[in-house]
């Protein structure tokens, strides 16, 4: 009888104190679009390095698995090669950093406000979004407001 107790309890502690690391994000998220909450289920950077300058585009997927349902947000930072990594506060309005949101058949180009990023190595980030607008174009009036902050690690591109 005491081995099947101590059988029990082990099963019973190998149960309950394991967790699926899975349904835990690697990161966390307040980004707002417009007041409306933006949790991303994937986000990833890679760098896009050229002889004149480094840079970092960064993704993040709010819709992964559903294509027609588009939800996301994707944003490139330019900085010297002399910097040595992403950490900086970037203007969204072209030179520094470009980028757009795109919700289903809805897509938003960056034209003002910055984002602040704090890179912290091994591909985790902190990064802040400070009252970046966006605009569909084509003489369109509407404009969209991204703030708020993400930070943990990021993937990297395959």
């Amino acid at each position: 009888m005491k081995k099947f107790i101590f059988l029990f309890l082990g099963f019973s502690s190998l149960f309950f104190s394991c967790s699926s690391d899975s349904d835990s994000q690697p990161f966390d998220s307040t980004i707002s679009i417009d007041g409306v909450v933006f949790v991303p289920k994937q986000i990833t950077a890679y760098p896009s390095n050229s002889s004149v300058e480094k840079s970092t585009i960064f993704v993040l997927q709010k819709n992964v698995n559903t294509p027609t349902n588009l939800d996301e947000m994707v944003f490139r930072i330019n900085y010297p090669l002399s910097q040595s990594n992403a950490s900086g506060t970037y203007l969204m309005t072209g030179l520094q950093g470009t980028g757009n949101y795109s919700k289903a058949e809805n897509s938003y180009a960056f034209f003002n406000g910055s984002v602040t990023v704090e890179d912290l190595g091994n591909n985790k980030f902190n990064i802040t979004f400070n009252n970046v607008k966006g605009t569909q174009g084509n003489g369109s009036s509407t404009v969209i407001t991204i703030s708020g902050n993400i930070n943990g690690k990021f993937l990297t591109s395959n």
